[in-house]
């Protein structure tokens, strides 16, 4: 019993506590800096509690073998790429604002839950549609083939837990802020709400990729929830969609929405005699992987 109601407030406690904490934060002036990494920690906390108390699959526990490769992309992936990926396109965005792009602010007028939920969504766009097309992976294309093999580092992981999300190629992580920090910096959203868009955006991407049982309900239709990522990572084409990071919005939009009662089967990468994967300890290979394959790696 005690497991069954864990289960069910896992996903909106993590998310009802954030947003207390963004709230006194922008009420009381704090350190936007300081409390986004205080977040970060606390949700790293929650998760790894979750997933030692209410786990999904115990097969999806962290193995010994793959530790240091998760530590490689905890640390380098994440810490420094990721960092610096931000800092690049943050930088990119201002300067396209300063000398390009003149705006007048009339968020101002609008309820501040409404422009919340607006920036959210603008901000979903783009990685909505670049998320979508990288999973297209057309031989023929280039372009398509590259941003699948781009992707496919976040895919090889036959598990999910904590340090799964971690799993990204840099490249990934500096398009994936670019559009999405882009149309809300240009509109002219405030200070107030990118901090908070940036704080959704951290949370439910962590959650999403949690090892922790929920279970089907109305919270799926909001947020990418565990329940509903976890079938965009499974080696079922028919259940692989579910392309928006955040919210479920476009993907109910453009019908690439999927759900169902009970969990996913398997997740990774579709692998056959013709395919040139890395290997999952690999890390400098999963780096070097877009650009030193050819278009045979992945049919």
């Amino acid at each position: 019993m005690k497991q069954k109601i864990t289960s069910l407030i896992a996903v909106p406690l993590v998310l009802v506590l954030a947003g207390m904490i963004s709230y006194l934060t922008i009420l009381n002036d704090w350190s936007f800096e300081i409390i986004s990494f205080s977040i970060f920690l606390f949700t790293l906390g929650y998760i790894l509690f979750l997933e030692n108390t209410i786990p999904l699959k115990q097969s999806w526990k962290p193995e010994k073998k793959l530790l240091w490769a998760d530590i490689k992309h905890f640390i380098f992936s994440t810490a420094i790429f990721d960092a610096l990926g931000k800092m690049a396109a943050l930088a990119l965005v201002i300067y396209i604002q300063k000398h390009f792009f003149t705006t007048a602010s009339f968020w101002d007028s609008l309820p501040f839950i409404a422009t919340y939920a607006i920036a959210n969504l603008v901000g979903e766009f783009f990685p909505y549609v670049y998320h979508r097309l990288s999973h297209k992976g057309n031989t023929n294309s280039y372009l398509s083939l590259f941003l699948w093999k781009i992707h496919s580092i976040h895919h090889l992981p036959t598990s999910l837990n904590w340090f799964k999300t971690n799993w990204i190629h840099p490249i990934n992580m500096f398009l994936n802020t670019l559009l999405k920090i882009t149309p809300i910096m240009l509109l002219g959203f405030s200070k107030e709400i990118i901090f908070l868009v940036g704080i959704t955006h951290v949370v439910v991407a962590y959650i999403s990729h949690a090892n922790i049982q929920t279970k089907k309900s109305f919270l799926d239709y909001i947020i990418v929830t565990p329940q509903v990522h976890h079938f965009h990572h499974s080696i079922k084409m028919e259940e692989a969609k579910n392309f928006g990071n955040i919210f479920p919005f476009w993907d109910l939009l453009f019908g690439t929405y999927y759900n169902r009662k009970g969990s996913v089967e398997k997740v990774g990468v579709i692998k056959g005699p013709e395919t040139n994967y890395p290997k999952d300890r690999a890390y400098f290979k999963q780096l070097t992987f877009p650009v030193t394959t050819s278009k045979d790696c992945c049919k």
